[in-house]
């Protein structure tokens, strides 16, 4: 089974603060504890020190025009693959 993890940080850096998550766990979804100090990573790096694997990387052709919003800081998307019994 492939779990996903989704972080959107403050910056293009692995070693940004994590503004918001959402994780697909054992087929459940969740956006983790209400309080942000309480998520499982506080960084995209202490997610791939826990295993997790980068698969997408943000786009960073849609942080070039400071005049438009395009979402939520800069996602990345993270993979874990585990055999549940």
């Amino acid at each position: 089974m492939q779990d996903i993890l989704y972080l959107h940080a403050s910056s293009n850096s692995p070693t940004s603060k994590v503004l918001a998550m959402r994780i697909i766990e054992k087929g459940e979804i969740s956006d983790g504890p209400e309080n942000p100090d309480n998520w499982p990573y506080q960084t995209v790096l202490e997610a791939i020190r826990d295993g997790w694997s980068v698969i997408k990387f943000p786009e960073l052709a849609l942080s070039m025009d400071e005049s438009r919003t395009y979402g939520l800081g800069f996602e990345f998307i993270l993979e874990r693959k585990e055999v549940y019994r």
